[in-house]
């Protein structure tokens, strides 16, 4: 089990789900997932603003099915989601798990470049 756990962190006075892949071993994925629905569970629909950061994050056929899950388990819940550390590989699998997910792109957005965490951040608590 990793030592990141999924978290609600403090931004612009609003608190933003921070699921942070970064560096995570394919191995610990579906536990830290399972974890974060436990998490989101009890919380409203369409009410959580979301940060995912899969920088060099391990992945496999079976991750990627994961995510599918993951994103359909998450839509009730997704107010908005900003996602940073995508690589040219993982920006052609995000597309498609927004389309298996059935998410679509609204309220979603990804980022990357200098400082992509702090404008993921200010983006996702400007309304």
């Amino acid at each position: 089990m990793s030592a990141v756990k999924p978290e609600f962190i403090d931004h612009n006075g609003k608190k933003i789900f921070y699921l942070n892949f970064s560096h995570m071993e394919k191995e610990a994925i579906p536990a830290f997932m399972e974890e974060a629905k436990n998490v989101l569970s009890p919380q409203p629909p369409s009410s959580v603003l979301f940060l995912a950061n899969v920088n060099k994050m391990s992945f496999d056929k079976q991750i990627v099915k994961n995510f599918v899950d993951f994103f359909k388990f998450t839509k009730t819940y997704t107010q908005k989601t900003a996602v940073i550390g995508l690589d040219t590989i993982k920006k052609m699998l995000y597309e498609a798990v927004l389309v298996l997910s059935g998410r679509g792109s609204e309220n979603i957005r990804v980022f990357d470049g200098p400082n992509a965490e702090a404008k993921a951040k200010d983006w996702l608590t400007v309304i």
